[in-house]
């Protein structure tokens, strides 16, 4: 069944005429739900991560190391074989 075959099917699809006063009766539904608000467990586990990530972003940004250790940076340019020159060939 190629493409056009299949697209042919969906013009037989025929509207449905929904029962009468669904919409109100599904809006009063909702409407006579009293809001949920979540648990107290949930708001102070919430703020607490919430605090303990920006304690975490403020110390990282104020205790980073502003210069690297250039003994490492050596160690691993020198195992990798590594070079601080943009030449393509090795001559």
């Amino acid at each position: 069944m190629n493409i056009d075959q299949k697209l042919d099917l969906l013009k037989k699809i025929q509207k449905v005429d929904a029962p009468p006063f669904m919409l109100t009766r599904i809006k009063q539904r909702l409407e006579s739900q009293e809001p949920r608000l979540a648990p107290t467990t949930w708001k102070v586990a919430f703020g607490s991560g919430l605090l303990l990530v920006a304690a975490l972003n403020v110390s990282l940004f104020f205790f980073r190391s502003t210069t690297p250790d250039t003994a490492e940076i050596q160690n691993i340019v020198s195992t990798l074989d590594l070079s601080n020159q943009n030449d393509f060939y090795n001559e």
